[in-house]
């Protein structure tokens, strides 16, 4: 190997996180180095939930049918007093990206899975047992110094993505102070292998008001404990397998040799100063850190991958600007704000532990029955809101737009099943392509798509009927543009394609073809 090279992205961390942009880039023709300190991927059953957007990105990447055995799908979770009565139930609501809106998965089997989609994938360049030391930013590129077995190396990029976990070295390497606070309590996270517990499609969070307690089930009889350390109580003390099978056991016994993980922990909820600085952009826990409590953690990063991914290959790619880049903690920065401020009230209701406290959380909780509104908030999961980019990379819709059409600016597409004009019914997905796309809605629940620009060659218009209905509130002659991560990036009235795309062509410069005469005809 070269003691200096070159590459467009090097990407530091092999996590969920890295290796999910790594093989996002490769799939934009993004030449990347991905670099990990570790001999391996963890195998340690870290993060446990997935929405549904993330499972999206994980069929785009070619790995969910994999994952799908692996997983305990379209879970809800149930919230128990202090008395051990049943507070509330929820689950979310009917999902609209194509996949169930919460589901149980098993960290190191993800990344197993997403190993080997990098190196099913030319242009990742995968080194483990690598150590990034320091990143010079040279102003039109970065300059990293790696160390490895056989030395020290240089690798020049044009951008580096710090996928380093929340420790992230690189992160303090630039100076990035993490803005937030860290909860007092402490937590013991404790999974095994080899339940006995019935397999019910629910967490349960025992707000006991002494010792709060968390379980989570998974496939093939794998399950998650988390209980609040007590005044007094130490990492070591609570870690040994004996104390283990004591707090496990009013749920179920449990050998030694069924312990796959137990370790103590803070929850931090913090946020990066900055997203980016210079050639540095930072992504996952490096940018942003919450308690475990709403199942937000992984998500937020893999949403951080998928936003990142084709921005960068637009200006890898084709000279974009860096404020394309700028729209990333734009558009992500907000969203992840909410969650890690949800989690954390989660986080205060299930920890309750003040009688008076505990009490008259049950019954405000137990009140909400009273008001249907207010409970359908909370057992539909409402109150875990998806993004809605308001600024960034989109263009707001104008007055002209009908409003079914304009709120879907800056939402996550919908991905109904689609039947094509040869009877084929797949998600929508599958027929979108990698770049972006244009989608006319032509009346009676058909569906114009037309590539835009230059992301997907050899891609063809075509048409297709949406089965279920998902768009049949949008009205014909109001056409979507919608970017390769299936944001929405604008809507207008037929005959406004090019004035839109022009708009977006000043962050997106390959839009700028499309809109000056390309064929709008599907």
């Amino acid at each position: 190997m070269d003691q200096h090279s070159e590459t467009d992205v090097l990407v530091v961390g092999a996590g969920p996180i890295g290796m999910t942009v790594a093989a996002l880039l490769a799939d934009h023709g993004v030449n990347v180095v991905l670099a990990e300190k570790q001999p391996t991927t963890s195998d340690a059953p870290r993060a446990i939930s997935a929405t549904d957007e993330t499972l999206r990105v994980m069929a785009e990447i070619g790995v969910l049918d994999q994952l799908l055995p692996e997983m305990l799908t379209d879970t809800g979770a149930r919230y128990f007093g202090r008395k051990g009565q049943l507070l509330a139930e929820v689950r979310p609501g009917r999902p609209r990206l194509g996949q169930p809106g919460k589901s149980q998965f098993d960290q190191p089997v993800m990344e197993s899975l997403l190993l080997e989609a990098v190196r099913g994938r030319d242009g990742i360049d995968l080194r483990f047992e690598s150590e990034v030391l320091e990143v010079r930013d040279r102003g039109s590129y970065a300059e990293s110094v790696i160390k490895d077995a056989a030395g020290v190396r240089t690798v020049r990029s044009k951008w580096v993505l710090a996928c380093d976990g929340g420790k992230s070295p690189v992160r303090t390497q630039l100076g990035i102070a993490l803005q937030g606070s860290t909860q007092a309590q402490q937590w013991i996270v404790v999974d095994i292998a080899g339940s006995k517990v019935k397999t019910e499609k629910f967490a349960e969070f025992h707000c006991n008001g002494k010792r709060p307690v968390v379980q989570v089930p998974g496939a093939k009889s794998r399950r998650r404990y988390e209980f609040m350390l007590l005044p007094g109580e130490s990492a070591e003390e609570v870690t040994a397998p004996a104390f283990i099978a004591g707090l496990v056991a009013p749920f179920e016994a449990v050998e030694p040799q069924n312990i796959r993980r137990a370790a103590v922990y803070v929850a931090h909820q913090r946020i990066a100063g900055a997203y980016r600085k210079g050639r540095v952009i930072l992504a996952g826990d490096a940018a942003h850190l919450m308690p475990p409590f709403a199942g937000q953690a992984l998500n937020a990063g893999i949403r951080d991958a998928a936003n990142l991914a084709w921005k960068i290959a637009a200006s890898v790619v084709d000279g974009a600007p860096e404020t394309l880049l700028d729209s990333y903690a734009q558009e992500r920065r907000p969203h992840t704000a909410e969650m890690v401020r949800l989690s954390h009230l989660i986080g205060r209701v299930v920890m309750a532990t003040n009688p008076a406290a505990a009490a008259l959380r049950d019954q405000l909780i137990a009140a909400t029955t009273l008001l249907p509104p207010l409970n359908r908030w909370i057992t539909q999961m409402r109150f875990l809101k998806q993004p809605h980019y308001s600024t960034g990379c989109l263009v707001p819709p104008g007055t002209e737009v009908p409003k079914a059409a304009a709120a879907t600016v800056g939402t996550a597409l919908a991905q109904p099943l689609v039947r094509d004009e040869s009877g084929e019914e797949n998600l929508l997905d599958a027929v979108l392509g990698r770049g972006w796309t244009r989608l006319d809605f032509l009346g009676g629940n058909r569906i114009g798509i037309a590539p835009i620009g230059t992301g997907d060659a050899g891609r063809r218009p075509a048409q297709v009927t949406d089965v279920g209905g998902a768009f049949s509130t949008l009205p014909a002659g109001t056409p979507l543009i919608v970017r390769p991560d299936r944001y929405v990036a604008a809507a207008c009235r037929s005959g406004g394609e090019p004035a839109t795309l022009e708009k977006l062509a000043v962050l997106v410069p390959g839009l700028r073809s499309a809109a000056h005469g390309a064929d709008r005809n599907v």
